[in-house]
């Protein structure tokens, strides 16, 4: 089952919206993987993960059908990961042909956020349900996602997501600094053959909310000595600022000598 990154951008995108820093100019320039729209991820044609401000633009660059999904997994409720505004044109009058209904995944600063539209779950074809920390969610044909708590967005609980479907599993890990304590031990031994890893400071120093390349080193030493990788594992950043300063060249560039990879828009990896 193919797992696509559609977005690798933290909130700003890259090149920033306003932004006219060298960074942002030289990925203007460059194009190519320079060129990150907000971090999104969508498993076969049933799961998507995260829906933000880039969500129409991913559907069209992507060939996506969205019409097609079942769930809809949010890992917090900031606005470059779920805009909820989108869901309210999946009502009668916006779409001509019968829906089926989307289980949207959240935490309770999710739901508050979805409440506040103003319109029932159901007037959007739509229910929620609410994440609860290593509890796997089943999502049909044979792939669960446990969501584990992430070091992100004070004042709620953000997740990461723990894919695995057939004996394989696949750790989604951006939007969080150094993992808490619960969820090392969670996912000691679990044998992972993906992890996405953010690396939003770039070339900055992370560790709180937030990593930088540093840290993406250390968190895989980390799961690497508690025997959660697979031999031959793929490890992967994800989720960048342009306040990072570093552009994908420069990124590979760091990483290619530990054998981690650099993430772009449309890469696809399986689970």
């Amino acid at each position: 089952m193919t797992f696509t990154i559609l977005g690798t951008a933290a909130a700003e995108g890259w090149p920033a919206l306003w932004c006219p820093c060298t960074a942002c100019e030289q990925a203007r320039e460059l194009g190519g993987k320079n060129i990150r729209r907000r971090t999104a991820y969508q498993l076969g044609d049933r799961i998507h993960v995260d829906f933000g401000p880039d969500t129409f633009a991913q559907m069209l660059e992507f060939g996506l059908h969205y019409e097609r999904l079942e769930h809809l997994l949010i890992t917090h409720s900031h606005h470059d990961h779920l805009c909820p505004q989108e869901l309210l044109y999946r009502q009668r009058g916006f779409v001509v042909e019968e829906l089926g209904t989307l289980t949207i995944h959240g935490n309770e600063a999710v739901r508050t956020k979805l409440n506040a539209l103003g319109h029932s779950m159901g007037d959007c074809r739509a229910r929620f349900e609410l994440v609860t920390h290593f509890e796997p969610i089943d999502l049909g044909e044979g792939v669960t996602a446990t969501p584990l708590p992430a070091d992100h967005a004070q004042g709620e609980e953000a997740v990461i997501y723990l894919f695995e479907r057939d004996g394989r599993a696949l750790l989604q890990a951006n939007d969080t600094g150094w993992f808490p304590e619960p969820t090392w031990r969670f996912l000691e031994g679990k044998q992972l053959d993906v992890v996405l890893i953010e690396c939003t400071y770039g070339s900055r120093e992370g560790g709180h909310h937030h990593l930088g390349a540093n840290q993406v080193l250390d968190v895989r030493e980390r799961l690497r000595k508690s025997g959660s990788l697979k031999p031959g594992a793929r490890v992967i950043t994800v989720h960048f600022s342009h306040n990072g300063g570093w552009l994908h060249e420069r990124l590979e560039a760091f990483f290619a000598p530990h054998q981690i990879e650099v993430a772009w828009d449309g890469m696809q990896v399986e689970l």
